[in-house]
């Protein structure tokens, strides 16, 4: 978090005591250490501060009029699970420490305590509180990420975009990042934040195409309890969870220009109002944005605002297709072929020749990410011990490369496949192999489970309500 008056900040805290020496003794000593501190003698408006604000940490005692800490402490995991709480007492006993550990507290102290002890304790629960931030979206995202070895290419073309990424870390500028889809966008933003100071906190991804269009406010900017119907506790949104770290924004203009107009507000003045709020918090988070629209095409139809573009595009990074690299495309598949053996436990010695001129040959219409999914599709079929053939690629991608110029000749034109059928002849190959598994189909897909079944619903003949 950071104060709003001050600069940075450890963390937001909330003191809560009916004895006022006590919480004026609590604010000065934390204060002291960079924490943001408010205070409160009364549990009752204390509760309403903690319902209108955002705290890290709660620190209250246990004997208090009118609520008592364990009736507050209650209300607040009601209100919001992740606010960390930390109780205090002059009544020392195993039972109420006990009591208000299995109630969600995270610690214990009694009076009387010296400074020194408190600042452990709160720098303990601030920590807790921040590593739980980070494994819910290490969680949520470490799968679709290569590593943290990240393979760069041995082609000019993206040791220069690397090279452009490294310098462009090392600032806290907005980046945006343009390219086909299945490009590496996001492994290239993934490399911006692991080589800035950033490094340390977290790398929230959030893709605005898979999230429907009424939870993605919420989604960037949380809510409060009973925002709306299903809210039934206060959510930190993206923008929050990403405090101090960086927000990959991907497909960015698939916003309504509506939400493209809050993400701008938040860019100039770095404080993000949850749904159902009246307040504001201040964040410090990098954005990093994403498309593979064409911008000035989607600002000429009024579809993407000129002010936004300007506010992303401090420093654009724009990633070539992989047909304009295809001398990356062998040793591409070599980094798969090891991920995907060591994922699969399955020993696969290498590509045959035939294979090896199939990769370099095919044009690869869905870049980085369609050779992924292929080298995983080979290693499935492969013999253990055995070796890579061009029979374990999908066999329309093996003639496509065996005559390349079939299309740009203008050979068997009529009998071409529309995009939307060679879509959807691909969707059912990857569905087959995963033995009707949609979640994993969509994860090999890259895209969404939602995007998945609105597709294949179209093509059942099912109504959709969205475009594609």
């Amino acid at each position: 978090m950071v104060d709003l008056g001050t600069g940075e900040s450890r963390g937001r805290i909330l003191v809560v005591d009916d004895e006022a020496n006590i919480t004026d003794a609590i604010k000065r000593a934390l204060e002291k250490t960079g924490f943001v501190v408010d205070a409160s003698t009364d549990p009752l408006l204390a509760l309403e501060m903690v319902q209108r604000g955002t705290y890290d940490l709660v620190i209250c005692d246990v004997k208090m009029p009118k609520m008592d800490g364990i009736q507050l402490l209650n209300k607040i995991k009601e209100h919001d699970p992740s606010i960390g709480v930390l109780m205090i007492t002059g009544y020392a006993s195993l039972e109420s420490a006990i009591t208000c550990i299995k109630l969600g507290a995270q610690d214990y102290i009694t009076k009387p305590f010296k400074p020194d002890h408190l600042r452990v304790l709160v720098g303990k629960a601030m920590d807790h509180r921040r590593l739980a931030d980070e494994n819910l979206f290490l969680k949520g995202e470490i799968r679709g990420f290569y590593g943290r070895e990240i393979f760069m290419g041995q082609s000019r073309a993206m040791r220069d975009i690397f090279d452009l990424a490294l310098k462009v870390a090392s600032n806290n500028s907005n980046v945006l990042i343009l390219g086909e889809s299945g490009t590496g966008k996001e492994v290239v933003a993934r490399f911006i934040h692991m080589n800035s100071s950033r490094a340390a906190r977290p790398f929230v991804t959030v893709n605005c195409a898979a999230i429907p269009e009424n939870l993605l406010e919420s989604e960037l900017f949380g809510h409060h309890k009973g925002a709306f119907t299903g809210a039934v506790y206060t959510k930190r949104g993206s923008f929050e969870l990403a405090d101090g770290g960086t927000l990959f924004l991907d497909e960015i203009a698939e916003m309504r220009p509506e939400m493209q107009a809050k993400i701008l507000r938040v860019l100039e003045d770095s404080r993000v109002q949850k749904v159902g709020s009246e307040e504001a918090v201040q964040v410090d988070v990098r954005v990093i944005a994403a498309t593979n629209k064409n911008l000035d095409e989607e600002m000429a139809g009024n579809r993407f605002r000129d002010d936004l573009y300007y506010r992303l595009n401090v420093v654009q990074i724009a990633i070539p297709p992989l047909r304009q690299h295809l001398q990356d495309v062998v040793p591409l598949a070599r980094h798969f072929l090891a991920q995907y053996c060591k994922e699969l436990k399955k020993s696969v010695g290498d590509f045959s020749e035939d294979a090896l001129e199939f990769l370099a040959r095919y044009p690869w219409p869905g870049n980085i990410r369609e050779l992924k999914n292929a080298i995983e599709r080979a290693v499935i079929f492969a013999e253990p011990g055995g070796l890579i053939r061009t029979k374990h690629f999908p066999q329309h991608m093996v003639s496509e490369a065996r005559d390349p110029t079939r299309i740009s000749a203008g050979k068997d034109l009529n009998s071409l496949p529309s995009l939307r059928e060679a879509e959807i002849s691909y969707i059912r190959e990857v569905l087959e192999l995963c033995h009707g598994n949609r979640t994993r189909a969509a994860e090999i897909l890259g895209v969404s489970p939602v995007t998945l079944w609105r597709k294949l619903g179209k093509e059942e003949g099912q109504p959709s309500t969205q475009d594609d």
